[in-house]
């Protein structure tokens, strides 16, 4: 008996020994596999890190997979790998170095990460992920360079992506069915990679050729979209892809030099004894996702350049804009732009941190520049313009000894500017400089900017010159952040005139004498009274007799806003409170709408903000159709207001509800896009056309006139909103190219919509 309970027991604890060294050879592979991942995603971080760590962790790293890579392991360091990759793509250089360094003893494993990586560029682009599409490239590329693929290989590669390009040679070819946006797209991957492996590559017949296919796309190429998408009227901005290739031209022109300062990051050298000891791989049979209908691609870009020679004072050592050390600055920035601008505060510090390891370099001026020029981008910035200005706040408060002292420098240019700024980039600054100088106390360079107008100043209304509409708007952004004895102790004393006067409201019914006021008092005597309903203000309403419909609409509009003055707050409960008194007197009729819009603007005469805040409120409830929005902005009664940023805010905002509605209502037949959006396609045309017979009925005048200027404004503003729908926009370009053909339409209108639809088509 004693024989058997020890056998079972004997079995029992070989089995609790062999379980308990699987969980230990679990636990064992789960460390390793956490402490791999945390090592790979550091290698792409740019937050400072010296290159000798860095270098020390990717010899850690290799070491700890010298050993045996398990199959679950593979999986999971091919998936970090084309995660970093494409989340840091400036990146790619260390982690081919990595791959580069396990092929040294796992020939196996590098193969199946270079038919991965190869994989992942097809599906990149197929799943239009461009930014990892271009990181696999260049992941790619650098395997040249740590000798895991030979040189005819990568050339071939690199030919297939210029395939397409050559074509446009050829006018019977198919391949020129894709846009030019596709063949921007390719010969960026491939021109942005060359001074990565000029040096090496220099004289052979399939490099050469290859720069020769690039110079002659480059030449032939269509750039009419710099001049609709430079910031300013009269400084033409380069075309990004011309710029680059003039970039790298000259570098080829030196014999494809090493820019300084470790601009090009070449981890690989430190390695390249043991590199050397890997075995090629080769790459066949490569192809391209092939071009579908209605894919969209990068849209053409100009370059944004404010920090210059002939700009400000000289900045030491800050790289010519057509030498390849600007691109390659800028490039760093933005890839760490585009990998964390969702978490400003990693973001910051990785900027910081590169600016940090190039003391010689005015990096800090670089990513200022970088970053205004993609809030201010056309024709729309990637992201909302608070991810732009939080980050730059960030960054002033992180390295406070350099980057405001830059801010304000960019402030100043952009204030100089504003003469042929774009209307269309108008409203983001001032948004942004409101919001960065309310985070610092509302202190700028108010004197300084006062000192630049005209004399004497004339703040009035009337006076558009664009300096003064700038500080006009501006003064009334900082109000809506802050309160007004806070921002008057800020202004000098010759910015005085522009600070509007208190908040109030102007209720006219006070006046007896009125037509209207005796309905006025007895609504507001119902109002008050605690049995107020929305029945008894309809009686009220119906029973009075002398004053029509709008009058009596108008008056029911300024009691309800008069009572709920206080605050927004009390404005929308009031509003909710007799909503459907509102339905019922003007529910479908565009007419009493208008008498509804009327009362807002008699009751907030002065203040922007309410005007604006309210009438949106009355279209997402659904009292005010969004048709009459836009008849009653460009009634002839508004034609002043047309130079103010709230009633352009209004409209944006009125479409996005619309967009919203129809979204809500409808299914989008995805079999024909052009069957979508009747609604949103419907207001979009009546803006235009709107625009358009609001414009042609403007006098010509002289430059600097006033009504010059309103045309200026006013024509921007066209351009601007087009580009904000130009996705909705597309279905509707031959009605926009038919509202032009009308002889009643000014040149300057008709360009501006020809060029649009040249754009978008």
């Amino acid at each position: 008996m004693e024989t058997k309970t020890s056998g079972r027991r004997k079995r029992q604890d070989s089995a609790d020994g062999e379980e308990e060294a699987d969980l230990r050879l679990k636990r064992t592979a789960e460390t390793k596999a956490a402490t791999v991942e945390r090592l790979m995603r550091d290698l792409g971080l740019q937050d400072g890190t010296s290159l000798e760590l860095r270098l020390a962790n990717l010899s850690y790293l290799a070491y700890l997979l010298s050993k045996g890579i398990s199959g679950e392991l593979k999986k999971h360091i091919m998936s970090l790998l084309i995660t970093c990759v494409g989340s840091h793509p400036g990146q790619a250089s260390v982690y081919a170095t990595f791959v580069g360094l396990l092929n040294v003893g796992d020939f196996d494993f590098a193969s199946e990460c270079l038919s991965f990586m190869l994989q992942k560029a097809y599906e990149s682009m197929h799943t239009r992920d461009w930014s990892k599409c271009r990181g696999v490239v260049h992941f790619l590329v650098e395997l040249y360079n740590c000798q895991v693929i030979p040189s005819s290989s990568l050339l071939n590669l690199l030919a297939v992506f210029l395939k397409e390009c050559e074509a446009l040679r050829d006018p019977d070819d198919l391949v020129v069915a894709a846009p030019q946006t596709r063949r921007d797209w390719l010969a960026y991957c491939v021109l942005s990679a060359m001074p990565i492996i000029g040096r090496d590559l220099e004289g052979e017949a399939a490099f050469e050729k290859l720069m020769v296919s690039l110079q002659i796309y480059i030449k032939k190429r269509c750039a009419m979209h710099t001049t609709m998408l430079s910031v300013w009227r009269d400084l033409k901005q380069r075309d990004y892809l011309e710029l680059l290739w003039q970039q790298v031209d000259g570098l080829r022109q030196e014999h494809w030099a090493e820019p300084e300062h470790q601009l090009i990051p070449r981890l690989y050298m430190a390695f390249d004894e043991t590199l050397s000891h890997g075995q090629m791989h080769y790459i066949r049979d490569f192809q391209l996702a092939p071009h579908e209908q209605g894919c969209r691609y990068p849209p053409p870009r100009v370059c944004f350049r404010i920090f210059s020679y002939d700009s400000v004072g000289e900045i030491h050592h800050l790289p010519s804009p057509v030498r390849i050390e600007r691109h390659l600055l800028e490039a760093q920035i933005q890839d760490m732009l585009y990998s964390y601008h969702k978490e400003k505060r990693i973001c910051a510090d990785s900027l910081l941190g590169y600016a940090a390891s190039k003391p010689q370099l005015p990096v800090y001026h670089c990513i200022v520049e970088v970053i205004l020029g993609e809030m201010l981008q056309l024709p729309t910035a990637q992201w909302i313009n608070i991810n732009y200005g939080a980050l730059l706040v960030q960054l002033c408060k992180g390295q406070p000894d350099k980057v405001p002292q830059v801010v304000v420098q960019a402030m100043d240019i952009l204030f100089n500017r504003l003469g042929s700024m774009s209307v269309a980039c108008f409203d983001r600054l001032v948004n942004w400089v409101s919001h960065h100088i309310s985070n610092f106390g509302f202190i700028c360079q108010w004197s300084k900017w006062a000192q630049s107008l005209p004399s004497p100043i004339d703040p009035s209304a009337s006076n558009l010159q664009p300096k003064v509409v700038f500080l006009r708007e501006l003064i009334k952004k900082c109000l809506r952040l802050s309160y007004q004895q806070r921002i008057a102790e800020m202004l000098p004393d010759t910015l005085a005139g522009f600070l509007p006067p208190p908040t109030l409201p102007h209720f006219k019914f006070v006046d007896e004498k009125l037509p209207g006021a005796i309905l006025s008092k007895s609504l507001l005597e119902a109002m008050r009274s605690k049995q107020s309903c929305p029945e008894m203000i309809s009686e009220i309403i119906s029973a009075t007799t002398g004053i029509g419909p709008l009058l009596k609409i108008n008056v029911f509009t300024q009691n309800c806003l008069h009572l709920g003055s206080k605050s927004f707050s009390h404005t929308f409960a009031i509003l909710s409170k007799y909503h459907s008194v509102f339905k019922d007197l003007a529910a479908g009729d565009q007419e009493k709408q208008l008498a509804i819009l009327n009362g807002i603007f008699d009751v907030w005469v002065a203040s922007d903000q309410y005007k604006f805040v309210v009438s949106e409120k009355l279209v997402k409830m659904e009292i005010i159709d969004p048709n009459s929005v836009v008849n009653w902005i460009f009634d002839p009664m508004m034609r002043q207001e047309l130079t103010k940023m709230y009633v352009w805010e209004l409209l944006h905002s009125t479409v996005r509800h619309q967009k919203r509605v129809q979204h809500a209502i409808e299914v989008v037949d995805v079999d024909d896009p052009s069957a979508s959006n009747p609604l949103v396609k419907g207001i979009l045309l009546s803006i235009v056309q709107r625009f358009v017979k609001t414009l042609s009925g403007a006098p010509v005048a002289g430059e600097g006139t006033e009504e010059h200027y309103w045309f200026q404004w006013v024509l921007g503003r066209l351009q601007e909103t087009l580009f904000i729908y130009a996705d909705d926009c597309k279905t509707i370009s031959c009605k926009l190219l038919k509202i032009c053909e009308a002889s009643e339409v000014r040149p300057e209108i008709s360009k501006t919509i020809e060029a649009f639809v040249a754009y978008i088509m």
